[in-house]
């Protein structure tokens, strides 16, 4: 027989063996995982964002492995959730893993368990399971492992997270649903998007979960499907019982379905879907891996950003396509500007237009100072104005952009909203990005007619 220590080597072979949960109809059956969960451990990094469709298991993943890496080594682990009921659930999952969790007939000694913390005095081991909403909670102490639940609802989810790891360099997971297009979760999910973090964004559709569908029990049943539905049918493969359930979801839910069950990362984060822009199908069809072409003209527009990011696209304006984004946050200012020069190098650039607002001018200088020539560019109400209606109309006009999804949504999530005072305001919605948007617009403002701004 394999002996307990040997089985707590083998992840899933532990939780099949040692662990019990609920199923939805209460009955308590062994940890199997499914085909999400299995994917999420074979792909975690230790620092990992889960973007989920509902109830895939992944709470229940993280709680498992997080239990047995405290009852067979020194652990200390704590589990955040975003409110008292969430938190209650997982104190009870893990109650239930404990109670049920037996080497032979040895179960693993406990010393200290209450509502928020549980003690392993065998290997001198601590897990706190606790609600998000202190912002004290988490910090004093170095912990091993950090999971944090349904964290696009917390509130100041940035200082939480921050202080939960600030005593070490703990495993972090990250879950939740999306829950609009502003917040910690939603910035970090872009970052990971861009390619600059030190995070990894997982997404998982509701197609994940095998269960979801509605059995017809007849073969020759045949459905008409809507483009929307083709689309999905052909590229993901979907059944039409997978499609009948879509339908039924969709008419229960309504515009909340792409919420509460997303079908791709950037949609999810569900805007008021009034976007400036309009309707932009077809316009981010730009051929991606383009390669400078001699005799081609190229344009790029530079916003430097300080707490956000600094974005810098590029445009071939002999065929009117992007062919380009520099989309970088939180790296020195002398390695950014390094980075900028090569985008220059690589698009044989003589000049790029830069926004000159805040740390724009400090920038503009040193990067003359490289041998980059930016020419200042200063944003007010009107030249904003201006230059995202020449970009809206050029746009519309047959201008391409590249299929980059963090572009993508700010595009749709750039809004124009009425103040109080009767001006209006172009920025993204919420506390959204529109770093990209902006350095587009700059870069695009250069072909307008109208360019009197110009030093």
């Amino acid at each position: 027989m394999t002996s307990p220590r040997k089985i707590a080597q083998s992840p899933s072979e532990f939780a099949r063996v040692f662990l019990r949960i609920l199923d939805k109809d209460k009955n308590l059956i062994p940890f199997r995982w499914n085909k999400a969960q299995a994917h999420f451990h074979a792909n975690r990094t230790g620092r990992d964002l889960i973007l989920k469709a509902r109830q895939l298991g992944f709470s229940t993943y993280v709680q498992g492995e997080m239990f047995r890496r405290t009852v067979t080594s020194t652990q200390t682990t704590i589990t955040l959730a975003h409110d008292a009921e969430t938190t209650q659930k997982l104190r009870r999952m893990a109650d239930r893993f404990y109670e049920h969790c037996k080497f032979g007939s040895i179960q693993p000694q406990r010393k200290y368990a209450n509502a928020t913390l549980a003690t392993y005095p065998e290997f001198d081991s601590t897990a706190t399971i606790a609600t998000a909403g202190n912002l004290e909670t988490g910090r004093g102490d170095t912990y091993t492992e950090l999971h944090g639940s349904e964290v696009a609802f917390w509130k100041d989810a940035e200082r939480i997270v921050a202080g939960a790891m600030q005593g070490g360099s703990p495993q972090v997971t990250l879950e939740s649903t999306p829950n609009g297009a502003q917040g910690f979760f939603y910035d970090k999910c872009m970052e990971a998007l861009g390619g600059d973090s030190v995070w990894r964004l997982h997404f998982y559709p509701w197609w994940w979960d095998e269960n979801y569908k509605i059995a017809v029990g007849d073969d020759t049943v045949k459905i008409t499907y809507s483009d929307e539905e083709g689309k999905l049918v052909e590229k993901h493969r979907l059944s039409f019982e997978q499609i009948l359930w879509r339908r039924e979801k969709v008419r229960e839910l309504g515009r909340l379905f792409i919420q509460e069950y997303p079908e791709d990362v950037v949609s999810c984060f569900l805007t008021s879907g009034n976007s400036y822009f309009g309707d932009l199908s077809g316009v981010f069809t730009a051929p991606a891996g383009a390669e400078y072409i001699e005799g081609h003209e190229y344009i790029a527009g530079l916003d430097f950003g300080q707490t956000d990011f600094t974005a810098m696209p590029v445009f071939d304006k002999t065929t009117r396509q992007q062919v380009d984004l520099l989309h970088i946050n939180k790296t020195e200012w002398s390695e950014q500007r390094n980075r900028i020069k090569q985008m220059c190098d690589k698009w044989h650039l003589e000049s790029v237009l830069a926004e000159r607002n805040s740390i724009g001018a400090v920038n503009i200088e040193a990067l003359r100072d490289i041998g980059v020539y930016a020419q200042p560019f200063d944003t007010t109400n009107e030249s904003k104005a201006g230059i995202m209606s020449n970009m809206h109309e050029l746009l519309h006009q047959g201008w391409k952009l590249l299929d980059i999804p963090v572009q993508k949504h700010e595009f749709n999530t750039f809004v124009s909203s009425q103040l109080p005072s009767g001006a209006w305001r172009l920025a993204a919605e919420g506390d959204g990005h529109d770093d990209i948007v902006m350095a587009c617009g700059i870069a695009l403002w250069q072909i307008s007619k109208n360019n009197w701004w110009m030093t």
